[in-house]
Formats: C-alpha cells, sequence, structure tokens
C-alpha cells in the first residue's frame, strides 16, 4: 500500500512544474501552520515533512532548506501565540523549536540526496557508461513512445542506423583507449549537431542510431548528409582511417512498430556494406512507391 500511494505521488507532482510544486507546498504549510493553531498543544512537527520533503524531491535541495525555515517560522508563530509567556521564556522552548528545526533540515538533506542519487541511477541505467549516449533498452523505450506520437499527430519520422568502417583495425593496431577515445569523439560529434528532441543511442560496439522526431524525407537527407561530412572531418582531424556506412528510413506518417523501423534502417546499412562502405543510403517508406523514394 506504501508503494501504491508512492508511486501515485510521484506520478502526480513529477508532472508537475517546480512552481506548482511550490505554491502546493506553501498552501499544505499554511494549512498546518492553521492546524496546529487549533490543536494547540499537540505536536504536528511530523506532518510539516510533507511541504518540505515536496519541495526537496521535486524542486531543489535549496528549495527544501527554505521550507525547513518557513516551517520553523510557521511553528514559531503558532507557539507565540498559543503558549504563554513563562513557557515561552524558557530554554526548554527555544531548545525544542531548535530540534525541530534540525529534525526538518536533516529529513530535507536525506530527500534530497535520495533524489540525486536516484536520479544518477536512472541516467547509469539508460546510458552507455563509455559514451554517454542512451543505450539499447532506453532508445527503444524512447522510440516507442515517439512512434506511437507520430501515429497520433501524423509526423513524419526518420532513424539512422550508423555503422563505423574499420573501426576493428583501429582497436587492432592502435589499442582500445584510442578506440574508446574515437568512440567518444563520434558521440561528441553526432550530438553537437542534433536538436535537442533528437535521440542518439549506441547500439553495439561500432553501431549507433539516431531518432529523428518530426523530420520529413528532405529535412532528414540534408542533415545526414550533413552528420556524415563531420564525421569524415572528425575523423580525418585525428587521422583515423574510419569511416561511415549509414542506412536511414523516413516514413512521412504512422510508422510500423519499433522493431520493424530498426530493422529496415539496419538492412539498409548493410546495403551500404556491401556496395562498397562509406555512403548513405536513404529511403522513404510510402505506400505509392512501396518504399523506393531514395535519397
Amino acid at each position: 500500500m506504501f508503494l501504491r500511494i508512492h508511486n501515485k505521488t510521484v506520478d502526480l507532482f513529477s508532472s508537475r512544474s517546480s512552481v506548482t510544486v511550490i505554491f502546493i507546498s506553501l498552501t499544505l504549510l499554511a494549512l498546518l501552520g492553521g492546524l496546529d493553531y487549533l490543536t494547540g498543544d499537540y505536536s504536528l512537527i511530523v506532518f510539516y515533512l510533507i511541504p518540505v520533503s515536496l519541495a526537496a524531491w521535486f524542486v531543489s535541495r535549496s528549495c527544501g532548506i527554505l521550507f525547513c525555515l518557513l516551517a520553523l517560522m510557521t511553528r514559531f508563530t503558532v507557539n507565540e501565540a498559543t503558549t504563554s509567556f513563562s513557557a515561552r521564556s524558557t530554554s526548554l522552548h527555544y531548545w525544542n523549536e531548535c530540534i525541530e528545526l534540525l529534525f526538518l533540515l536533516i529529513m530535507s538533506l536525506l530527500f534530497s540526496a535520495l533524489r540525486k542519487n536516484l536520479d544518477s541511477e536512472k541516467t547509469l541505467a539508460n546510458s552507455d557508461p563509455l559514451t554517454g549516449a542512451l543505450n539499447r533498452r532506453a532508445f527503444f523505450d524512447i522510440t516507442e513512445y515517439e512512434l506511437n506520437r507520430s501515429h497520433r499527430y501524423e509526423h513524419a519520422t526518420t532513424i539512422a542506423y550508423i555503422d563505423l568502417d574499420n573501426f576493428k583495425g583501429i582497436n587492432d593496431r592502435l589499442g582500445h583507449a584510442v578506440g574508446d577515445k574515437l568512440l567518444i569523439t563520434v558521440t561528441k560529434t553526432i550530438t553537437s549537431n542534433i536538436r535537442s528532441t533528437d535521440i542518439l543511442s549506441r547500439f553495439g560496439g561500432d553501431e549507433f542510431v539516431i531518432l529523428l522526431p518530426e523530420t520529413p524525407a528532405d529535412a532528414a537527407a540534408a542533415f545526414l548528409e550533413k552528420i556524415q561530412n563531420q564525421l569524415n572531418q572528425a575523423m580525418a582531424a585525428s587521422n583515423w582511417p574510419v569511416s561511415f556506412s549509414i542506412g536511414a528510413v523516413t516514413y512521412p506518417t504512422a510508422p510500423p512498430g519499433v522493431d520493424e523501423v530498426i530493422r529496415k534502417a539496419d538492412m539498409l546499412m548493410y546495403e551500404v556494406k556491401r556496395s562498397g562502405k562509406n555512403r548513405l543510403l536513404h529511403i522513404e517508406a510510402t505506400e505509392e512507391n512501396n518504399g523506393k523514394r531514395q535519397f
């Protein structure tokens, strides 16, 4: 039951903006202050963790600390209004308030640290450890979502499969350290030329896949030619005898499933390999020409 509540809470607030979360936290803080005033001597400090944790988890650590101070101010105001002067003047009264602040502060820091570690774990689980590009599993998940969106809004989608020619020779002659540096250079070159909405994944040792949402055939053709030129220039700058075989397919609307889209791009890439490597083969999959319009 607790896990179900947690998951629903995360789903609810993850889709909200930081401003919305802050507003909700402030509202909860005000309601707690009013309830605290009505209940009098009953301590509600544990319930102040709710707005503090929301701010720390869904906004930032500094915001969580700010809400710790706001919670303390709320508690202090309520205590001033409900506690007699003689009780407020004792050292025990202020000691208790300091302990409450420390409790909220520690919990806020724990929440923010937990969120940071969770985000780091998700990044590691979804990324290739060498290049930082998405791994195969994460790419399939994102591509499935993008293809569904493409089908819903009838947007064109392009996917490109890139294989590094002669990469094995680099590892054999120059060593794996140079091979790793080359793969990182490839990733950086592609990343610096794609849009924020485009998705790059390292599929295998020397294979990369790029998803281009909302990209029709003409725009995709120009983009892929640019990418291939940029990659070749990057290889030439380091005197690496590596070229790139690229197979790409554009679906104007309603592309098939993820497996079929990737399989089609992969087949085109291997067709380039068989015909001499270092080339781009890009087609538009249309019903009227059975997917044979080539660029």
